[in-house]
């Protein structure tokens, strides 16, 4: 079974998080770990990659948070897979950088090794093709409630 990295999964919950429920702006790490059932120190982790990549911002204090660096529909799920993991390489063995771990010495005579290669480059081109706008668009087709809407509901 081919598995995408925790860090991808966790990245992309987190930003799809904060552009739904609070449209892009401030939100607090404890907020996406209990909406998005994810650990909140490995939303932190995660984060520091995503703020070097320019996809987040913080900000400090207590209504401080992380925030949208561009807008939703700027931020491709791709961008925040390689923020978060590094390219998607169904195999080790595509990577090319003769300098890399994960470079193969037979890579001018593997058969196989076109075929993992194509199948990770359409892969990444289908998820540089998912904006967080497209996923939360989604996510409204569906029903999901955002938080802000949870929160106005009262009952007499």
């Amino acid at each position: 079974m081919l598995k995408m990295s925790a860090d991808s999964d966790c990245g992309v919950l987190a930003l799809f998080d904060i552009a739904y429920h609070a449209g892009g702006g401030l939100t607090q790490t404890r907020e996406i770990a209990s909406r998005e059932g994810l650990s909140r120190g490995h939303i932190e982790q995660v984060f520091q990659r995503l703020k070097r990549a320019n996809l987040v911002r913080s900000a400090r204090g207590p209504v401080g948070g992380y925030a949208l660096a561009r807008g939703a529909g700027e931020i491709t799920v791709g961008d925040i897979i390689r923020a978060a993991s590094g390219p998607i390489r169904l195999v080790a063995c595509v990577a090319e950088e003769p300098q890399s771990r994960l470079y193969c010495e037979r890579i001018h005579s593997c058969v196989t090794r076109e075929i993992w290669k194509t199948a990770s480059d359409l892969l990444m081109i289908m998820f540089d093709s998912v904006t967080l706008t497209d996923l939360c668009e989604a996510a409204r087709v569906k029903g999901v409630r955002r938080a802000s809407e949870a929160q106005s509901m009262y009952f007499i």
